[in-house]
């Protein structure tokens, strides 16, 4: 084989790979409410943030960051940003399910805290969370 071949599919397969990232997570790319109405996030191309109500109501839950969907029906949430200073830098993935404009999450498939520990075991196991598109 010649190396321009080499390269040539080295190229190719680099460029499918990056484009199945971007096109996955376009999947969630919108503004979700959910269904509660107590949480409105923001998700475009591997970036997003999330207002949500505290424990007390008050609209001061914040976090925002990237996110990548894996190839196993699961999404993972970096914080970069966040109302709760030890949550930054945190890695949670939730597996998911999307039908149309209604996404269902269920949170802490894995947790690592910002320390690089995994904090899983110590969440809730059946943490879901259901978002609708708005339009």
């Amino acid at each position: 084989m010649s190396k321009s071949f080499l390269l040539g599919a080295a190229f190719l397969f680099f460029f499918a790979v990056s484009n199945a990232q971007k096109a996955g997570s376009a999947l969630f790319n919108g503004a979700w409410l959910s269904d509660d109405n107590k949480g409105f996030s923001v998700m475009h191309d591997g970036y997003f943030n999330v207002v949500g109500q505290d424990s007390t109501g008050k609209w001061n839950s914040v976090h925002a960051g990237t996110y990548i969907v894996n190839n196993d029906n699961t999404i993972t949430f970096k914080i970069l940003y966040s109302s709760y200073p030890d949550h930054m830098g945190s890695l949670n993935t939730a597996e998911y399910t999307i039908k149309g404009d209604i996404v269902k999450m269920r949170h802490f498939k894995k947790l690592i805290d910002a320390q690089g520990k995994d904090v899983t075991d110590q969440m809730p196991k059946d943490a879901w969370e259901t978002l609708v598109r708005l339009k």
